[in-house]
């Protein structure tokens, strides 16, 4: 059976919205206060990480005021969790029990719910100032579940190849799961990324091929979080996006792609990236 541990960070973030509310408090003091009482955000660990949270909080803070309530009145829905992890394991073809730690969170209105190593494993962190998203919920259980199912390492340090079969399979899993949206609302960051990505199809591709086996932090973050080759942001969720949905076309299931041990990926993306 699986075993799923909620834990609610909305409460410690409403301890810290309130002090930095205050008369009198500026941004510097709001980021001291940040790191002391909530110290939680969506980005990469080290010191560029703690660049972009501050970044991140600046930009952010003045929109919380409005969903302050919400935020006060917001509960895990457990049950939520149980029926679709359940339902990602049988697309996937897994059928062993998942622990799993769910992480909820305030991020800054950036949509960005994220897998991270945690204790012994790994939690799924999903931010919820936004409200909840069902889709986003099936995107990060993919994760869960397709590491279980290849191998794959927990550690931010995982090779390009890796990231996106990774990303490929979560968006094409939360599209088949969440069926009837709109594209972006299965990949996009920003309105007008996927058609730009589109513009830019076989420079994307190609510029990506060199660094499918480099697994270094600064090559994962460029191709996540920065511009890639082509001055465009996170290309590898564009080139997992595509590839894993042209290979549906062709006939290969979820259950196959997710079955591809890991240390084998990276050169299973080049054949078809060269194909």
């Amino acid at each position: 059976m699986n075993h799923i541990e909620v834990i609610n960070m909305v409460p410690k973030f409403l301890r810290f919205y309130e002090e930095a509310s205050k008369t009198g408090i500026d941004a510097d003091v709001r980021w001291r206060l940040w790191q002391e009482h909530y110290n939680f955000a969506a980005v990469p660990p080290g010191e560029e990480g703690q660049k972009m949270a501050r970044e991140l909080l600046d930009q952010a803070f003045s929109k919380y005021a409005e969903h302050v309530q919400d935020l006060k009145d917001w509960n895990p829905e457990t049950s939520k969790l149980e029926r679709t992890l359940k339902a990602i394991k049988e697309i996937m073809g897994y059928h062993q029990p998942v622990n799993l730690t769910v992480i909820y969170f305030v991020g800054g209105f950036e949509k960005n719910p994220f897998v991270a190593p945690y204790g012994e494993g790994v939690a799924v962190c999903l931010p919820v100032e936004g409200g909840e998203s069902d889709i986003f919920l099936a995107h990060e259980l993919t994760h869960i579940v397709h590491a279980q199912t290849a191998g794959l390492t927990p550690s931010w340090e995982r090779t390009i190849g890796s990231t996106v079969m990774q990303e490929g399979l979560a968006t094409r899993i939360s599209e088949y799961y969440v069926p009837g949206e709109p594209e972006g609302k299965y990949i996009e960051h920003q309105d007008g990324w996927l058609e730009a990505c589109r513009e830019r199809h076989s420079d994307i591709l190609n510029g990506i091929i060199p660094f499918l086996d480099d697994q270094s932090a600064d090559t994962v973050s460029r191709f996540i979080f920065g511009t890639g080759t082509t001055g465009l942001r996170r290309e590898a969720y564009y080139a997992g996006w595509d590839i894993v949905g042209k290979l549906l076309e062709h006939g290969v299931t979820f259950e196959e792609l997710a079955h591809i041990a890991e240390e084998k990926i990276p050169v299973y993306i080049k054949c078809v990236i060269s194909d």
